[in-house]
């Protein structure tokens, strides 16, 4: 099916911001889940994108991929302070957590989701039971060799 011409040229406004970001101020695994995010989010039927501010969906998208990665906080290597995001696209805070929460919301967005936070966050916020009702996290089943 053929997006609609409006769709389109956001599709395409954002993604050039994302990619300038990313290129500027991400190391490229972190770069690559938020062209994930976006392309999720431009999948979604019933989601609205031409709406609002382009710049305002690229910070909102970033800062969500941030808040994931643990990006915000400051022994992180790769810190990123929200108002870092907010100055690159000239927004405010309160407009991209706003923006940020609600696409968490319409995709389902939860902590350590994989494909878009790096497998150490991912396995260690995955919990598996195993058949003998043993319960841990991926990461210990991967570093025990069960998984």
């Amino acid at each position: 099916m053929k997006m609609d011409t409006r769709k389109e040229e956001r599709d395409h406004e954002v993604r050039i911001l994302l990619q300038d970001f990313g290129k500027a101020t991400l190391p490229p695994e972190i770069a690559s889940y938020v062209l994930t995010l976006w392309d999720m989010i431009v999948r979604k039927r019933n989601y609205v994108i031409t709406g609002g501010k382009k710049e305002v969906w690229a910070s909102a998208v970033v800062y969500v991929i941030a808040r994931l990665n643990l990006l915000f906080d400051s022994s992180n290597p790769h810190y990123l302070p929200p108002n870092r995001i907010c100055d690159f696209f000239g927004t405010k805070k309160s407009t991209i957590a706003a923006k940020a929460s609600e696409i968490e919301k319409a995709c389902r967005i939860r902590m350590g989701q994989e494909g878009l936070c790096t497998t150490e966050i991912s396995d260690s916020l995955e919990i598996l039971e195993l058949p003998n009702g043993l319960v841990l996290t991926k990461k210990m089943a991967r570093e025990m060799g069960i998984v």
